[in-house]
């Protein structure tokens, strides 16, 4: 009885008023945040230093640094700053097999770090569909691909990028992935590689709120899937990545010298872009 009366005692002190919390974020020095890819597609880096969390103004790439990638093909690439696509750039691809070293000269310091790139996954199909679970309806993306490396564990960074044209995201700048996320083969049918992405309720697609409308894919959004295949240092990176974002906390990089930031020696494949309809999303099929 006593609990009782208590738990009513605090449920009351709680709702009889409300008071305005002030959040007090420490300042940091600001940290150098590097990111790197060695893909099919080339080589870039881009430099930027970490801001407050309070300071919402994107960062720019960073110029004055020397960068050079080589590899164990014996091939050395200098990468150059282009200010207007905001990154430091080199055409020549990469090869899978190869291990891809980054060494970085900025502000009198030396940062490097190494990077193993493996075969590219070849998608085979893909396709929007509904999925019950627990009594809700869920948008789902379905994805197939052949596993080149049946025997090997791999790993990999999936984004999905839409660019939309509704009203309720008229000028808003599509920065970042609409969404991204990690996976690895196990559990997958042999020789194959499956994923069944959760992205939304048909609920929150349905009430469209304000607070759910980044998240929402609305008719006529033109969507492109990339799927990249990234060795076990990256996906540990940004496993840690996904999970302190919702702390705070920053995972710890694989590029020394004292920054944040990673460098991924990447596979990457594309999916045809296709025009997203409701209408056209099936039920899933076991």
């Amino acid at each position: 009885m006593k609990q009782f009366i208590y738990i009513i005692v605090c449920i009351m002190a709680l709702s009889a008023c409300t008071k305005e919390i002030d959040f007090d974020f420490h300042d940091e020095e600001p940290m150098v945040v590097i990111e790197a890819q060695v893909t099919n597609e080339g080589r870039w880096v881009t430099i930027t230093r970490s801001r407050s969390v309070t300071d919402s103004v994107h960062s720019r790439c960073l110029p004055g640094a020397y960068i050079t990638i080589n590899g164990d093909d014996g091939l050395t690439t200098e990468l150059t700053y282009d200010e207007a696509t905001n990154r430091y750039f080199s055409p020549v691809p990469g090869e899978a097999g190869n291990t891809y070293f980054l060494n970085i000269f900025f502000e009198g310091v030396q940062y490097k770090a190494s990077s193993t790139m493996p075969a590219a996954t070849p998608i085979t199909s893909s396709e929007f569909s509904w999925i019950t679970m627990m009594g809700e309806r869920m948008l789902c993306y379905e994805m197939w691909a052949i596993d080149q490396q049946p025997d090997v564990r791999n790993y990999f960074w999936i984004k999905m990028h839409r660019i939309s044209h509704h009203p309720h995201l008229e000028g808003t700048r599509q920065t970042a992935p609409y969404s991204w996320d990690l996976f690895d083969d196990r559990g997958c049918p042999p020789g194959k590689i499956f994923l069944d992405w959760m992205l939304i309720s048909e609920k929150n697609m349905d009430e469209d709120k304000e607070e759910n409308w980044k998240r929402i894919l609305y008719d006529g959004d033109n969507i492109s899937v990339t799927l990249m295949t990234i060795d076990a240092k990256t996906y540990d990176y940004l496993q840690q990545l996904g999970r302190g974002q919702s702390h705070g906390a920053n995972p710890h990089s694989n590029i020394t010298g004292g920054c944040l930031g990673y460098f991924a020696a990447g596979s990457v494949v594309h999916t045809d872009t296709i025009v997203f309809q409701r209408n056209n999303v099936k039920e899933w099929q076991k």
